[in-house]
């Protein structure tokens, strides 16, 4: 049986200080929270955004690199 919460770490290209972490979640179904984070320490940087109850973890993970990249694209505010 596998152990939540669990970890993904993204590279975000031409950023030294800072990638992006998917938390992947289980209780019914998977939840998954997407953090812009600093490399060294892991304290969130900016938090992007919350996915709640899908129902395959391949498919949450892939959900919250695609929502990650989608915020990358954007100018910043």
């Amino acid at each position: 049986m596998e152990e939540y919460p669990q970890d993904y770490f993204v590279k975000i290209e031409n950023e030294e200080h800072h990638i992006g972490r998917i938390t992947l979640n289980k209780a019914k179904h998977f939840n998954v929270e997407i953090d812009i984070v600093q490399k060294e320490s892991k304290k969130i940087f900016r938090h992007v955004d919350m996915l709640f109850d899908i129902k395959d973890r391949v498919e949450a993970i892939d959900s919250g690199v695609q929502v990650l990249a989608n915020f990358l694209k954007k100018p910043l505010e």
